[in-house]
């Protein structure tokens, strides 16, 4: 049952873990700033989320104008190489490195 339990969790984890669409980021730095616990940042002027700071509150996905910060639930990576955990925002976990779309 513990073993359930966790896999559950760490499905919630990874499915909610917010992503960059990059093609859609417009660099405008909203996120940035109302990330508590600053873990955006920006590159090359699109925003990039560290996975390891990340406390999955939602506010970049609520207040992104561009709605280019998506839940990993909608990640098409994710669904097409199928990896899962947790990356730089961009999708493809620790394991598989990542991409820009």
């Amino acid at each position: 049952m513990r073993i359930l339990k966790n896999k559950i969790i760490n499905n919630l984890k990874i499915n909610n873990m917010p992503f960059v669409k990059q093609n859609k980021c417009v660099g405008c730095g909203v996120c940035v700033n109302v990330c508590p616990v600053g873990a955006i940042s920006m590159e090359n002027g699109k925003a990039i989320i560290d996975q390891n700071k990340c406390i999955k509150c939602g506010k970049c996905l609520d207040i992104c104008p561009q709605e280019a910060i998506r839940p990993n639930s909608e990640n098409p990576n994710l669904k097409k190489y199928k990896f899962s955990g947790y990356g730089k925002g961009l999708g493809f976990g620790r394991r598989g490195g990542g991409l820009y779309e």
